[in-house]
């Protein structure tokens, strides 16, 4: 289906009022014309050093809302989008699952949260919205920060195809002007020292580097498979440390890796968490 005359003018109207001081964030992730399916959103602007600056979502009250909370306090260090961004990623349109690692394939082992082979990057933060698939907008914004909008829709409905992205992409230099002109008037100021212990540091003091180096990659999505395609290293070289790292976490899952970095993350001062509940019997092989 084309833009209608309306459409083009309905979104135009929202972003002009954005760029001209009289909409906000929500206006911003309402401009996008009607024919881009989407449920709920988010908008966050990522900043070098720091976490995500939140300014406004549509998720539902409850759980999803808490949830992308979550991800602004927490779960952006393992997100495909925010790793890409690090990384030198361009501003532009990109479907989260284009972005996600290559041959991540996780087998849910655990009933309960997070990892779930159903979502298109395996996995989810607790209390999102399962099967929904994202497409993201990234805007240039001062400073080396990235204003993001991520717009879901359900897996079910069909997901974001290419002539739907390439129908959204001329507005794009309309969204980047409101996004500055939004971001000139809600920045605040950098936190003087990060809240944030980041991926790097976890459990960086009973970890060797190669077992951290696969402990992160693991984190951000990637199989022993993929790490051992994106470092260069044989397969065995990669699942050494990995079964090493999980002896030592005390932990023998990926699951059970990921709730003991949710664990971290909420207990500051500690170089591990001690309170995350240890499995019996011994690690298996990753």
């Amino acid at each position: 289906m084309d833009y209608q005359g309306t459409d083009i003018e309905t979104a135009n109207s929202a972003l002009a009022r954005v760029i001209g001081g009289s909409g906000g964030a929500a206006e911003l992730i309402a401009a996008p014309p009607p024919p881009l399916p989407f449920s709920p959103a988010f908008c966050v602007v990522n900043r070098p050093g720091q976490r995500p600056q939140y300014l406004a979502d549509t998720y539902p009250q409850g759980a999803a809302k808490d949830a992308v909370q979550l991800y602004a306090r927490s779960t952006y260090l393992l997100n495909p989008v925010y790793n890409a961004i690090l990384d030198g990623l361009q501003p532009g349109l990109y479907r989260m699952a284009d972005l996600a690692p290559d041959n991540w394939n996780p087998a849910p082992e655990t009933p309960g949260i997070l990892v779930e082979d159903a979502e298109e990057i395996g996995y989810r933060t607790p209390g999102w919205p399962a099967g929904l698939v994202e497409l993201t907008l990234l805007a240039e914004l001062p400073e080396g920060a990235m204003g993001e909008i991520s717009f879901a829709r359900p897996a079910a409905q069909g997901g974001y195809p290419d002539d739907l992205l390439e129908r959204l992409r001329p507005f794009l230099p309309l969204f980047a002007a409101a996004f500055r002109q939004l971001w000139s008037r809600e920045a605040v100021a950098p936190e003087t020292a990060d809240p944030d212990r980041t991926l790097r540091d976890f459990a960086r003091a009973i970890l060797s580097p190669r077992e951290a180096e696969v402990v992160q990659m693991v984190l951000k999505g990637h199989s022993s498979l993929s790490i051992s395609l994106t470092l260069g290293i044989a397969l065995p070289t990669v699942k050494t440390p990995r079964r090493n790292a999980y002896a030592k976490l005390g932990i023998s899952t990926q699951q059970q890796l990921f709730n003991a970095f949710l664990e971290w993350q909420r207990a500051p001062g500690c170089p591990f968490c001690p309170c995350f509940p240890r499995p019996a019997g011994p690690p298996v092989s990753a």
